[in-house]
């Protein structure tokens, strides 16, 4: 698909519309009648219709996100995109958001860490159904449960381990992912969302590379090669196939990066500052521009660079890196997507962070994502920022 995000050749373009004028004047009185019967009043989506619901439904409570971004692109091409608000306000030497400044994207940097991982499965002849002991270091003690511990336990939060979602650097840095493994499976492997689930593909994904023909040297023993190793696979076999150079966990230079703020922070108010993830990347953590995010989007789902036909279904079966299903809400097919958030605070009306979404509609070819540097921002009906986009493109379907 080389040809996405690119324009149309418009020569080309003027002659088929030429064409196409004449075809009709020359038909239109023949097929009028049969065109009036084939009319029915199925709604049909509309993507201009879509776009405003989004920018509404954001702007709905009269306080609008710091800086904010979207992106909506239709089979592979992107249609509808548009920046607003500051990536830093005045206390903080007042910069402009746009759709080439870098955010934390948060979790939907699990999503990433997914795909890598049907990558690898797939060249070493595993399945999503086989364990994950073997491709452990040597020497980490393996505690109850874990050598039953498969790659889809972890790819959908039913693995039973034990950690927490904060203190990010202890809990999901390489001693702590070595101390959830040595405590192992202690609770049960039903859902429950944590970090430290993906955090161990930072290990995982560069053992599995070290057992293939040409993969370059690679200690899983030591915690400063498999940050490194594993940041590199995941250039080289995911943002390199995509032309996106220098795609990490390490933010732009401090006086110019993306800062992260409350609605309510008031214009002197200073915004946090998200330095390197490199140390506890996985499932979290990755820098990037929004259109950057719609293009990982549009190969997944339009191509097979990335994935094959089969492994995007499975991951779409399984919902691996991806939101839980929601059927109540996915009233015009199936919808898959990854929601990121880092706050800090529980409260919404004082957490400055960020919120990031991702959104594939099959049924559509069209693929959205939604940024914001801020929380405590009102959305319209709901505080889930997934929930919104469903809720703008099941209000945009009209009758023709």
């Amino acid at each position: 698909m080389s040809n996405i995000f690119s324009n149309l050749n418009k020569s080309k373009l003027v002659n088929t519309l030429f064409f196409l004028s004449i075809v009709l004047a020359f038909t239109s009185c023949e097929v009028e009648d049969t065109l009036n019967e084939l009319q029915t009043n199925t709604p049909v989506f509309d993507i201009e219709t879509f776009e405003q619901n989004l920018i509404d439904y954001v702007e709905a409570g009269g306080d609008s996100p710091i800086g904010w971004a979207y992106t909506i692109s239709r089979n592979g091409n992107l249609e509808k995109s548009n920046a607003y608000g500051k990536a830093r306000n005045a206390a903080d030497g007042s910069m402009d958001f746009a759709l080439n400044k870098e955010i934390n994207i948060a979790s939907v940097s699990k999503f990433y860490t997914a795909i890598a991982v049907m990558q690898l499965l797939e060249a070493n002849n595993l399945t999503i159904e086989d364990d994950i002991v073997d491709w452990l270091p040597n020497t980490w003690v393996k505690g109850p449960g874990v050598s039953n511990l498969s790659f889809k336990d972890l790819l959908k939060h039913e693995s039973g381990l034990q950690s927490t979602n904060n203190n990010f650097d202890t809990t999901l840095g390489y001693q702590g992912l070595k101390d959830c493994i040595e405590t192992g499976v202690v609770n049960a492997k039903t859902r429950n969302y944590l970090n430290v689930n993906f955090a161990l593909y930072r290990v995982l994904i560069p053992s599995l590379w070290s057992n293939l023909n040409g993969s370059p040297a690679i200690d899983i023993e030591n915690d400063a090669n498999t940050q490194f190793m594993y940041l590199l696979y995941m250039q080289e076999n995911i943002f390199d196939r995509l032309s996106l150079p220098l795609v990490g966990c390490f933010p732009e230079d401090r006086t110019v990066s993306t800062l992260y703020y409350n609605v309510n922070d008031g214009s002197n108010n200073g915004g946090q500052y998200y330095g390197s993830w490199n140390n506890k990347s996985g499932g979290g953590g990755y820098f990037m521009t929004t259109l950057e995010m719609a293009k990982v989007n549009a190969y997944f789902e339009h191509t097979e660079i990335l994935v094959s036909k089969e492994q995007r279904d499975e991951m779409k079966l399984h919902r691996l890196g991806m939101d839980i299903a929601d059927p109540a809400d996915e009233t015009h097919g199936n919808y898959y997507g990854k929601a990121g958030s880092i706050g800090t605070s529980s409260d919404p009306s004082i957490s400055q962070g960020v919120r990031t979404q991702i959104v594939m509609f099959p049924g559509t070819g069209v693929d959205c994502v939604v940024v914001m540097n801020s929380q405590g921002v009102t959305l319209q009906g709901t505080t889930s920022l997934r929930q919104m986009i469903y809720d703008a493109y099941n209000a945009s379907w009209v009758q023709p």
